[in-house]
């Protein structure tokens, strides 16, 4: 079960407790993944979901509220990775209502409706209708690339994200604004005819988590966000230890090679005291960094000094290759 599953089955355990969030609820839903047809002048919803706990919040919804149940059934056409997908059917005989209730549809004298693409601005009237439309829209719309430490699945190498797949540019818009005025920066897409709202960065997709009431997924991140930090850091330092490693020996063979020049063209004994006793440290512990030598060395001198020093014997061995082209 994906990490993005189990946070929109754990937002729908909440009770939704206000009458004003439990209709602000079916209108994200109906939004979100509701199919509105018309058929010898009656119009008829359904709601498609691969969460049954959806179907219970519905229809908790709908007997506070209407007195009401939906029909549900399992979908005939699964999809490719033969997820039990459900379909919810709105009660014909208060659907106009429902919808008219929800902002979805405005209805004429003549009893012809139009659609209303977008957000109603009556359904979030309270900051706690706001909140629950988002937690609606989340449970029906939301995907996500977070893969958790331990789980089957490989892991994402691009960060955190989090996206809505929503039905129409307008509704996307809307509930774009909406998320921004609730504090979670995003951003629009077209992908294909989809409209998608995405959210990026660790911080704003915990806090679209905390929004919704994801508390428990909220740590699991919290966790995934840890366990990352500190692979990272452990990454970095071994990445820097292997550098120096590798400069360590490449500085030595390049020493190394040097010294030998000089034995053999002009004898070591042709260099200064302290140049010598470094040629001759150099060549018994080639594998050695700066610092080891400094250590092993008689003289008191830094890691500084016999760097220079080193340099000495470098341009020496280099007059020598001069000599010897010419």
């Amino acid at each position: 079960m994906s990490f993005a599953y189990k946070a929109r089955e754990e937002v729908l355990t909440s009770p939704i407790e206000n009458e004003c969030c439990k209709l602000s609820f079916l209108s994200s839903v109906i939004h979100s993944c509701g199919e509105l047809t018309k058929r010898g002048g009656e119009i008829f919803v359904e709601l498609k979901t691969d969460l049954y706990p959806l179907c219970d919040k519905v229809n908790e919804c709908l007997a506070t509220l209407y007195g009401e149940r939906a029909s549900i059934r399992e979908d005939e056409d699964n999809n490719v990775n033969k997820a039990t997908r459900y379909i919810v059917s709105m009660p014909r005989n208060i659907t106009n209502r429902l919808l008219f209730d929800c902002g979805i549809v405005r209805y004429n004298v003549d009893d012809d409706f139009s659609l209303l693409t977008g957000l109603d601005e009556h359904i979030l009237e309270n900051d706690c209708c706001r909140y629950t439309y988002i937690k609606g829209v989340f449970a029906t719309a939301s995907t996500s690339n977070i893969v958790l430490e331990g789980s089957h699945k490989p892991r994402s190498s691009g960060g955190y994200h989090y996206e809505f797949d929503l039905s129409n540019s307008d509704f996307a818009d809307d509930f774009s604004n909406l998320l921004f005025e609730v504090g979670i920066t995003n951003k629009r897409i077209e992908r294909g005819n989809n409209q998608i709202v995405y959210i990026k960065e660790a911080e704003k997709v915990s806090d679209l988590l905390a929004i919704v009431g994801a508390y428990k997924s909220l740590l699991e991140l919290q966790n995934e966000m840890a366990l990352r930090e500190v692979r990272n850091n452990v990454n970095r330092q071994t990445n820097c230890l292997n550098a120096n490693i590798t400069r360590t020996v490449n500085a030595s063979i390049k020493q190394v090679k040097a010294i030998e020049k000089i034995r053999d063209s002009e004898g070591l004994d042709s260099l200064p005291d302290n140049l010598r006793e470094l040629c001759l440290l150099r060549l018994e512990n080639r594998e050695e960094s700066l610092e080891a030598l400094t250590k092993l060395s008689t003289q008191h001198i830094t890691k500084s000094g016999i760097y220079h020093q080193f340099n000495k014997i470098m341009k020496i061995a280099d007059k020598i290759k001069t000599k010897d082209r010419k």
